[in-house]
């Protein structure tokens, strides 16, 4: 093999390498995702660069709006006005390069509700604002859910995690929507999947409404040993068992659950439930109790933990709440 062989062969090889090399620093912006938000938004990107990463911009219609520490996966709020934005994430490596992502992403302005034009908030599970409230026990909850593309229904989705520390520990998860003073029918739809559904007790989907002193919670939850849904008893503090099947998913399965309710007389209704495409009536009411004046309103989720202790993840996706 001649010289000038063995030198084509090597400057191939740098090359391919080098292309190798620059495939694989990529930016992949996870939310949000297609569809309409508000603003703030969300945005959340993953990296798969193998180097060093310097420093990590944010930029809406080509100017930078945020510069951020090189920490890795980003999970920022971003302020939008109503409109369509190019939105774009870019990191410079160790090395120099720079390596990005763009998207175009609708925003618009939540309206006023009414019975032509209820309040919608969708992909709740993506937003910011989640905390964390351990409802029972002293778990290891994920503080906020963690956005993911994979697995997901169609497109992305939130990650909770359970970690017990002992038997029959919970991690709650609220999130705080808005404020009304007229809103008194709610609708809550969303599809969720267990990492291993043989370790879960049950979970948990609530809604609920402040009226003045008056706080309406209307909390469903499966309970996988029970093998029925329930609804919560406010004034009671208790679950009120209904006669309508909640099984213990297949692996790799997801769950779609469907909630409707409303305030009337004076009283939590909850009118009707549709799982996995087939709609039961409740029609069972609960009194509220009495907590400091206000009008917001909110969702939450919560994991349920077994007796053993065994951790376990939940994927959920398009949580979506409508108020009128």
């Amino acid at each position: 093999m001649g010289p000038n062989t063995f030198g084509r062969r090597f400057m191939f090889s740098v090359f391919l390498l080098g292309a190798i090399t620059s495939l694989a620093q990529q930016v992949k912006i996870v939310s949000p995702s297609a569809g309409t938000v508000s603003s703030p938004v969300r945005v959340v990107a993953d990296f798969t660069a193998t180097t060093p990463v310097d420093s990590i911009s944010v930029f809406v219609d080509n100017v930078e709006v945020r510069r951020l520490a090189p920490v890795t996966p980003l999970d920022v709020s971003v302020a939008m006005s109503d409109g369509n934005h190019l939105l774009a994430v870019k990191a410079v490596e160790a090395s120099g390069a720079e390596i990005s992502s763009s998207r175009s992403v609708d925003v618009t302005t939540l309206k006023t509700p009414s019975a032509a034009h209820p309040l919608t908030y969708t992909n709740i599970d993506l937003m910011p604002g989640w905390y964390t409230s351990p409802d029972q026990g002293n778990p290891v909850c994920s503080a906020k859910p963690r956005v993911v593309s994979s697995p997901a229904a169609d497109g992305t989705s939130g990650l909770f995690y359970l970690v017990p520390m002992g038997q029959y520990n919970n991690c709650l998860w609220p999130i705080l929507l808005g404020s009304s003073s007229t809103v008194k029918h709610f609708t809550l739809d969303t599809h969720y999947r267990l990492s291993n559904p043989a370790y879960a007790q049950g979970v948990e989907f609530s809604s609920n409404k402040h009226i003045g002193t008056k706080w309406y919670k209307f909390s469903v939850q499966c309970s996988y040993n029970k093998g029925v849904f329930s609804v919560w008893n406010t004034a009671g503090a208790h679950w009120s068992r209904t006669d309508i099947p909640c099984r213990r998913p297949a692996l790799g399965s997801w769950d779609h659950l469907t909630v409707n309710t409303e305030i009337s007389n004076g009283k939590a209704v909850f009118l009707s439930l549709t799982f996995n495409g087939v709609r039961h009536a409740i029609n069972q009411s609960f009194y509220p109790v009495t907590q400091p004046s206000s009008e917001h309103f909110g969702v939450h989720f919560q994991l349920d933990g077994n007796k053993t202790g065994n951790a376990y993840s939940a994927y959920v996706h398009a949580l979506t709440f409508t108020a009128w």
